[in-house]
């Protein structure tokens, strides 16, 4: 009997044993995962002179959120606000959105703001070939490597005894937990009564069209249909050059300025006398009675032509036999590309090869708007609606116009070559 009664109290002390250190364990697994250091979840990072939070986990938070710290184990935690939060570019992450879940990586730094719910801002994520842009109010939560941004002074944590937190209370009598990790049991792999609980995990179970499932599907991401280009060309019209030959006195020629002030006013013109092989450009600051053109040197930016050659011909009128002498000059313009052609007195109008462009520019929304483009103008710009097209490239051989495209709402410049 005393035997059998002492199998009895060793069986139950062994029991008790197993309790007390199941206990222990738990406690002391729980413990060790409750508080990290600051060596071991952040460093400070420094960009553009500001100071950040740099975390060495993947963190979902939101400017708004706390962070949690003390000095050590005992002391009481104190919260600090996360001003702003930096998404540095080529970084990736995952934005909770009404929409669903987006993963991707970041285009540019991005920096959000406490605010940005009333803000009109994107983030561009690329996802393999797909570029999803979000917008800033459609964001409810970012996870990834952030940086943060606080009121915290540097020296606070400077200890590497300081404890964090990034816990969020929701009740104002909540107790703060420290907790960052907990440790979870997992059941080992195994081919027989497999299942997808971990060990006392209550099962969570949904349904959806009917059927029991232990996952709800994820939102479909509707990516944002990307706008029409919204520039036709309507016309392409041959610009007149503004300077016809008139007279010369000797060898040297005598210009009529057309777009000169005072060239359309009561009959009176703008005459420049011009010496050959000397550069000239336009006098901006002439007064009147004064020339329109003026010698500058070659290096001027400003400079607009040059007569290469100069000479004085007879030339027979074919109807009624009749010789006349004809001036005829040879002009090199250099804001056409720098190419030769001539005028000479017989010419009323002269064309140099120079075109203008005419468009029409219609995008939902907006009202349509026309406006033209110089040849002579390439690289010139147009805003429509905060959009910019600008004459990227003119190739007169194959008769084709390239126009670019810059949308602030966009990371990519769209092209479209127009033919003519």
């Amino acid at each position: 009997m005393k035997i059998k009664h002492l199998e009895k109290y060793i069986l139950l002390l062994s029991f008790v044993v197993l309790i007390v250190l199941f206990t222990l364990f738990t406690n002391v697994s729980t413990q060790s995962s409750s508080v990290v250091s600051s060596n071991q979840i952040f460093s400070l990072k420094t960009k553009n002179g500001k100071t950040y939070f740099s975390l060495n986990r993947e963190t979902s938070l939101i400017p708004g959120d706390f962070i949690y710290l003390s000095q050590d184990e005992e002391s009481d935690l104190s919260p600090y606000e996360i001003k702003s939060i930096l998404l540095l570019a080529r970084q990736k992450i995952q934005l909770s959105t009404s929409s669903g879940v987006v993963h991707g990586i970041t285009r540019q730094d991005v920096i959000l703001e406490k605010n940005w719910k009333k803000s009109h801002g994107i983030i561009a994520l690329r996802d393999g070939k797909k570029v999803f842009n979000i917008q800033y109010n459609d964001i409810s939560r970012i996870t990834g490597t952030l940086w943060l941004s606080t009121d915290i002074d540097s020296k606070t944590i400077k200890n590497n005894q300081t404890q964090v937190s990034f816990y969020q209370r929701t009740l104002p009598d909540e107790p703060i937990i420290t907790e960052i990790d907990k440790l979870k049991w997992t059941n080992p792999v195994s081919d027989e009564n497999s299942t997808p609980y971990d060990l006392f995990t209550p099962p969570i179970i949904y349904i959806h069209n009917g059927d029991l499932t232990t996952r709800l599907p994820e939102k479909e991401i509707k990516t944002e249909k990307l706008e029409p280009f919204g520039l036709t060309l309507t016309k392409v019209s041959k610009s007149e050059y503004p300077l016809i030959l008139k007279s010369w006195v000797g060898e040297t020629p005598y210009f009529e300025d057309l777009t000169a002030n005072g060239s359309s006013n009561l009959g009176k013109v703008v005459r420049n006398r011009v010496e050959l092989g000397k550069a000239y450009k336009r006098d901006l600051s002439r007064k009147p009675g004064q020339p329109s053109l003026i010698q500058c040197d070659d290096n001027d930016s400003q400079k607009m032509f040059i007569v290469q050659h100069f000479v004085v011909q007879q030339y027979r009128n074919p109807q009624t036999g009749g010789l006349r002498p004809v001036g005829r000059a040879m002009i090199k313009d250099f804001q056409l590309g720098g190419s030769a052609f001539e005028i000479n007195t017989l010419m009323t109008k002269v064309f140099a090869g120079n075109y203008t462009f005419h468009f029409l520019a219609n995008l939902p929304n907006l009202s349509p708007q026309e406006f033209s483009f110089e040849s002579s103008s390439v690289d010139s710009t147009f805003d429509y609606g905060g959009r910019v097209y600008r004459i990227s490239s003119a190739n007169y051989e194959d008769s084709s116009l390239v126009v670019t495209k810059e949308d602030p709402r966009q990371a990519e410049i769209f092209t479209k070559t127009f033919s003519f």
